[in-house]
Order: structure tokens, then sequence, then C-alpha cells
């Protein structure tokens, strides 16, 4: 609760209205401390940095943000040597739609229970009209990707099922998502937005942990779950995998 409070006042400090979020995919005390990294599993870790070089909307910071985040991270314990980068500077890999894709594909091949996994993304967030029906607001978040004009944007729909759904219980999975739209954009059945009047009733000890995601649909989590459980039996892992995107509508 410490670090969203800081990040609340750096916010309201800087002229801005958005609101520190945080989900997940269980129940976790929000005044307990909190570990990327557990002892004794392998790490892994997913940096995107985009600022859109050249195009409207341009943003400057999204590589700087980038470049900090990875010197925290490697201090928590994560090996340099298995970590992606993709960003715009014409250093790294481009940060496009099929690349940041690839990218979360790589970040969850192969994780097992134990295993540390971190990704960040920074650069714009998006929403745009639900496709499926599985938003109660009507509307998909998105993450939006360097050539997002002709590829299109990432719906919060294909994040889930690239990302979330693959992962094997044990595996312990970090997302910060520097975006506008970003807290409901894994689409995870806890929540906290961390508002003055929510802040205080944590520290009055009225709010003591995640609350449950109203929005959350559990029908979506059964489909991919089925779909993937179906296809394994079938095919192994790969079709599996394929099978849970294809639940999602992709």
């Amino acid at each position: 609760i410490e670090l969203l409070d800081d990040m609340r006042g750096i916010l309201a400090q800087k002229g801005f209205t958005q609101i520190p979020q945080l989900s997940s995919s269980r129940e976790m005390l929000l005044t307990s401390p909190f570990d990327l990294y557990k002892e004794g599993g392998n790490t892994k870790a997913l940096f995107i940095g985009i600022n859109y070089v050249g195009q409207q909307g341009e943003l400057r910071g999204c590589h700087n943000d980038v470049e900090q985040m990875k010197i925290f991270v490697t201090k928590q314990g994560f090996d340099e040597n298995n970590m992606m980068v993709l960003m715009d500077d014409g250093r790294h890999k481009d940060p496009t739609h099929d690349n940041v894709l690839d990218g979360i594909r790589w970040l969850v091949d192969g994780a097992q229970p134990g295993d540390n996994l971190f990704m960040h993304y920074s650069g714009h967030g998006g929403s745009m009209p639900d496709d499926n029906g599985d938003e109660k607001d009507g509307m998909d978040e998105t993450m939006v990707p360097l050539d997002y004009q002709r590829a299109g944007q990432i719906r919060d729909d294909k994040i889930f099922a690239e990302l979330c759904a693959p992962l094997p219980s044990g595996v312990l999975l970090t997302v910060v998502m520097d975006c506008c739209h970003s807290g409901s954009i894994l689409d995870l059945p806890f929540e906290f937005a961390c508002t003055e009047g929510s802040s205080q009733q944590v520290h009055n000890g009225g709010i003591q942990s995640l609350q449950q995601n109203q929005d959350f649909n559990w029908g979506k989590v059964f489909k991919v779950a089925m779909n993937m459980y179906q296809a394994y039996q079938r095919g192994g892992a790969a079709a599996a995998m394929k099978a849970g995107m294809s639940a999602m509508g992709r």
C-alpha cells in the first residue's frame, strides 16, 4: 500500500488524474511485503518500451522507464542473461504487434512451478469496443504496439490467453503496465484501486486485501481452460496453447 500511495502522490504532483491499481489472480494482503523473486526458481523478464518515434502521440520517457526497470529487476535477483528488451530505439528489436506477442510467448514458454517471471510495458494503452461480449462495460482494454496503425492493437483477451492462461500453478508472474487503462488490462479476478478514500480504509483496517473484481468473467477462464485441456489430451502442450488462443476468438 505504501508503494501505491507514493505513486498516487507523484501522479497528483504532476497533474495527472490516473489512479494506481493492483490486480492479481489470487487474494493478497495489501499490507504484506511483496517480492518479485522467490529463491530457487529460474527467472525470465520481458521489457517493452515504445516512444512511437516520428508518429502522432510520440512519447519521450518509455525507453528510460525500461532501462531503469531493468536495473531494478536485476537487483532483485533476475538473471540479466535471461531478459528480452523490445524498444523502438534502433538498437533493440522493434516492439511491433507480432514481436510483442512473440516476446510474451518467449516469457511463458517452459515455465515451471517456482519460476519467477516479470514483464514491464511502458507505452500507450487504449480501449476499443468489446468484440465477443465478455466485458460488462462493453470495452476491451488494449496495448498499443509500434505498428498499431497497420497491425492493430492487442486486446486484453489476447493478453490473458497468451500471458496468464498458459502458466502452471506455482509460477510467480509480476507485470507492471505503465499505460492508460492498465488496471484491468490483464482481466484478473482480484483488484484494488488506490484512491484517497480506499487508501485510508487500508490504513484504518477497513480493507485488508484485494477485493473481488465484480467485472471478472469466470466464463472466459472456464472456456480457455476447457479448450486447452481438451487440446492437450489430443496433441500435447503446443496444441493446448493454440486452443487457448482460439478460445478467445483470436
